[in-house]
C-alpha cells in the first residue's frame, strides 16, 4: 500500500502483545484502527493508547475469532463505525506445549479453531470490503515453526504451517487485485502467550517463564511486540509477501531451505530437556 494516512485498519488479538504493537504502529502512520480481542479490557487499554500517542479514532469489538457468524458480525460493525477497512491483520492466536501423542483432541480442535479458522473466517469476511478499496492488505500472522516444524510443538507447528500455506497461495490468488498480503514468521516475542497455553507441558513452561532468571534474561532473549509491529508496518507499505523477525526465525528459515526434514536434531536436545 502507498497510502495509510487516514485509512482503517482491523486488527486481532489487538488486547496484548504483538496486536497491540501492531495497532499502535498502524495508526502512528495515521490509520484508524478497529480493535478486536476477546479481552474487553485489553482492547480498552489499546484504545486508550491509540488515542494519546497517536489521536486516531478505534472502535472496540470482543470477538472469538473461532466464530464464523462472529465474523459477519465484525464485518457489519466495521462499516458501521469506519465506512470502510482496508488492512486486515489476522494477529489473534494460541499455542500449546508438549509431546504430540500426550495432547488432547480438544487442544487440537482449540488451538487450529483459533489458529487457522479464524485466519480463513477473516479473510473469507472482510474480502469483499478490501476488494471495494483502491488499494488493501492482509496480513496474517504465521511462526518460526511455520517455517520448521519444531518436536513438543507439533500442533503448534501444524497450524502456522497451514497459515504459511493458505497465505502464499491466497496471495498469489489476489495478484491481479488491488489486495496484498502479507505472512509473517516471528521468533520468540515478549507477549503473554504462554499464560494461555495449553499441553502437556504448559504448566511447566509458564513457571519457567516466570522464574527470576527468565525474566531478567526475557528482554535480552525475545523480540518485543513493538520490533514484530514496526516490521508488519514496514510489510505492508512495501507489499512484502514474507517477513521473518527475529535471529531465532532467520536460523529456521535457514535451516528448513539448507537441511530440510532435519528437525530430528532439535528432537534429540529437547528430548533430553524434558527428560
Amino acid at each position: 500500500m502507498e497510502q495509510l494516512q487516514d485509512r482503517v485498519a482491523v486488527v486481532t488479538g489487538a488486547g496484548s502483545g504483538i496486536g497491540r504493537a501492531t495497532s499502535l504502529a498502524l495508526a502512528a502512520r495515521g490509520c484508524d484502527v478497529a480493535l478486536v480481542d476477546v479481552d474487553l479490557a485489553g482492547v480498552e487499554q489499546t484504545a486508550d493508547l491509540v488515542h494519546r500517542l497517536a489521536g486516531r479514532s478505534t472502535s472496540l469489538h470482543v470477538a472469538d475469532v473461532a466464530d464464523a457468524g462472529r465474523w459477519d458480525e465484525l464485518v457489519d460493525e466495521v462499516r458501521s463505525a469506519h465506512g470502510r477497512c482496508h488492512v486486515l491483520v489476522n494477529n489473534a492466536g494460541v499455542t500449546s506445549a508438549g509431546a504430540f501423542d500426550r495432547e488432547s483432541l480438544e487442544d487440537l480442535h482449540w488451538i487450529t479453531d483459533i489458529n487457522v479458522w479464524g485466519v480463513v473466517y477473516g479473510c473469507r469476511a472482510f474480502l469483499p470490503v478490501l476488494r471495494e478499496q483502491d488499494e488493501a492488505h492482509i496480513v496474517n500472522l504465521s511462526s518460526m515453526v511455520g517455517l520448521l516444524g519444531l518436536p513438543h510443538n507439533v500442533i503448534y507447528s501444524l497450524t502456522k504451517s497451514a497459515v504459511r500455506g493458505f497465505s502464499e497461495a491466497l496471495r498469489a490468488e489476489l495478484v491481479t487485485t488491488p489486495v496484498g498480503l502479507t505472512v509473517v514468521h516471528p521468533g520468540a516475542v515478549n507477549t503473554n502467550i504462554i499464560s494461555t497455553a495449553r499441553g502437556s507441558d504448559a504448566a511447566r513452561l509458564a513457571q519457567m517463564s516466570t522464574s527470576p532468571i527468565a525474566r531478567r534474561l526475557m528482554p535480552y532473549l525475545l523480540r518485543s511486540p513493538e520490533a514484530v509491529g514496526a516490521k508488519i508496518v514496514r510489510a505492508i507499505e512495501r507489499d512484502r509477501a514474507r517477513v521473518v523477525v527475529g535471529p531465532d526465525a532467520h536460523l529456521l528459515s535457514l535451516w528448513s531451505r539448507v537441511a530440510p526434514g532435519r528437525a530430528g536434531i532439535i528432537g534429540r536436545l529437547t528430548g533430553r530437556a524434558a527428560s
